[in-house]
């Protein structure tokens, strides 16, 4: 008879729980941070092939740290040794836990499930650039047929050669052969072959090269858009077609009026204002007739025709039919640049140029228009890791933070204690900012002894990022101190009015300057002297701040003097 064992049964080893024990430790940091598994295959495994992500491995030196899939950016790696790196992870100076780091990612206008997806995101924004076309083209008299994707261009990525840019056949097999363009040869919406220009369109490609591309550049040492976008242009009919239309609406702004008087004629629209439009319907064009091409909606020349697109209504935002584009497309780029994983912090110097570029743009629509600023990332990166140039790109991040807490919906959401911290915050990020700048952020020059008849002593710090940087600090400064609520008491307003009229005179003192002629640093200005203009309460000041803001005007042909007219209003509000 057998015997029964009365003894408990041997427990089962317990199985490791999936969010600790079965996840993997080796594969490249891009599957890593995604959690999912890597086939470890060099230089590229198969798992980023096949999403089209950024592969990286890590180095012996970051085998005790864990690296963002973005990680830190090409001027990053000329940092200090590993060892002078591993010693600032674990410094106590006050800049390693600076707030900015640590704020919480606002949530864009909606609900982010109201968001398209990665690959639905270029054809919503391609329906935005279509409604507005069709809106305008009749103003314009133009001859041109304005189409959304068909359903079926979004359903399907499989090639269909009728949605091709019939540009991109070969000579003998559409009606396009006298546009004279070789056939397509790579990636089937790039050609080898430089595209060809008329002698027209070398101007306006002149024209955006030495003044379009550097308004973009201001806070880019790279100079992505003025070198590097042009060199993908003469490939790429769509960003090329992009490129003219932006440099022809800037000519166009540049006249001091949009009408010509010619003789006893009636005034006639500035022919500028007609070729700039054409261009922009035939970059829609070429986009309507390309985005079914899954690399080219993952490609470096749409981010750069998105961000071109963009400049265009940035141009055209306040001129005679503003109709709100700019603020769409500004939402269009984010959702395209989500698609792409791009953010402030990614290797690729283009993407990461046009993130910046495209948030300087959104900043400055949300604080006009008392919105939060449309991102959802945040930098990983602490302030002493950054270089100088690195800086002038972090401040207008942290402004960006301020303009969320100028929000109305900030405003309305948040008790007035928790406005008080979330100021003490920012001020804290300001400071941490500001108290880790290197020399070349103090001006050359700053008269010792200001001059009787000059309200406003010029300020010269060079070069102009540093000086637009500074300019961006005292505008955040700004924009926290008249929005913060005020714990009483008569030592407190003073001290904030210090901190005003400090800020107030130094924007208006790097404005002053002879960089205040350049366009760049103009459209800079601009921006930094409406800001100063809504905290100045002395009458004097004022006036001195509204004519600097029309000499700058006049330099800039932009934005109109709707912000003479908008501060004017404001002052006497205040009355």
């Amino acid at each position: 008879m057998p015997v029964t064992s009365s003894a408990a049964p041997k427990p089962r080893k317990p199985r490791p729980s999936r969010a600790r024990g079965l996840r993997t430790t080796t594969g490249c940091l891009t599957c890593r941070s995604r959690r999912i598994k890597c086939d470890e295959q060099r230089p590229r495994c198969a798992t980023c092939i096949k999403s089209d992500r950024e592969c990286r491995y890590a180095s012996p030196n970051d085998a005790s740290t864990s690296t963002a899939p973005n990680g830190p950016t090409p001027s990053a790696q000329a940092m200090p040794s590993p060892a002078l790196a591993r010693k600032s992870i674990t410094s106590d100076t006050p800049f390693s836990n600076s707030p900015e780091l640590q704020f919480d990612s606002p949530l864009t206008t909606g609900s982010v499930a109201s968001m398209p997806s990665p690959n639905s995101a270029p054809y919503e924004w391609y329906d935005l650039l279509a409604e507005d076309a069709i809106q305008n083209v009749a103003k314009y008299n133009l001859n041109l047929e304005v189409e959304k994707p068909r359903p079926s261009q979004r359903e399907s990525p499989e090639r269909d050669d009728s949605a091709f840019d019939p540009q991109l056949r070969s000579p003998d097999q559409d009606n396009d052969a006298h546009l004279g363009l070789p056939p397509i040869l790579q990636d089937q919406w790039n050609l080898i072959d430089t595209i060809p220009l008329t002698d027209d369109e070398l101007v306006l490609f002149q024209h955006y090269v030495g003044v379009v591309g550097p308004i973009l550049d201001l806070c880019d040492p790279t100079r992505q858009f003025s070198t590097s976008v042009p060199r993908l242009a003469v490939h790429n009919l769509g960003l090329l077609k992009s490129l003219l239309a932006v440099a022809a609406r800037h000519m166009a702004g540049l006249n001091q009026f949009p009408f010509l008087q010619t003789g006893s004629e009636p005034q006639i629209m500035n022919p500028l204002l007609n070729v700039a439009t054409q261009y922009y319907y035939e970059t829609l064009h070429y986009l309507s007739q390309n985005l079914n091409q899954g690399s080219y909606s993952k490609s470096r020349e749409i981010i750069s025709t998105a961000l071109l697109i963009s400049t265009y209504e940035m141009f055209d935002a306040e001129g005679q039919y503003n109709n709100g584009a700019w603020e769409r497309h500004l939402r269009g780029i984010f959702w395209i640049q989500r698609s792409q994983n791009n953010n402030g912090e990614c290797r690729d110097p283009l993407r990461r140029a046009a993130w910046w570029a495209w948030i300087r743009q959104d900043t400055w629509v949300a604080f006009r228009e008392g919105r939060r600023v449309l991102t959802i990332w945040r930098p990983l990166r602490r302030l002493d890791d950054l270089t100088p140039d690195e800086l002038c790109l972090r401040i207008i991040y942290i402004c960006g933070r301020c303009v969320d807490f100028a929000a109305t919906e900030s405003v309305k959401k948040y008790d007035v204690d928790t406005r008080i911290e979330q100021g003490k915050k920012l001020t804290q990020a300001l400071n941490d900012w500001y108290n880790i700048l290197g020399s070349s952020f103090q001006p050359i020059y700053r008269p010792a002894l200001p001059a009787q008849d000059t309200l406003f002593p010029p300020i010269w710090i060079h070069p102009p990022s540093h000086a637009a940087a500074m300019q961006t600090y005292h505008v955040s400064r700004i924009i926290v101190a008249i929005n913060e609520p005020s714990p009483g008491g008569m030592e407190d307003m003073r001290h904030r009015q210090r901190l005003l009229d400090e800020s107030v005179d130094t924007v208006c003192g790097i404005a002053s300057t002879h960089q205040g002629r350049e366009i760049p640093s103009a459209m800079s200005n601009v921006r930094a002297l409406y800001t100063a203009g809504l905290a100045a309460r002395d009458p004097v000041k004022q006036a001195g701040i509204l004519q600097l803001l029309e000499e700058t005007l006049e330099v800039t042909k932009f934005p109109p003097r709707s912000l003479v007219h908008d501060l004017t209003t404001h002052w006497r509000a205040q009355q």
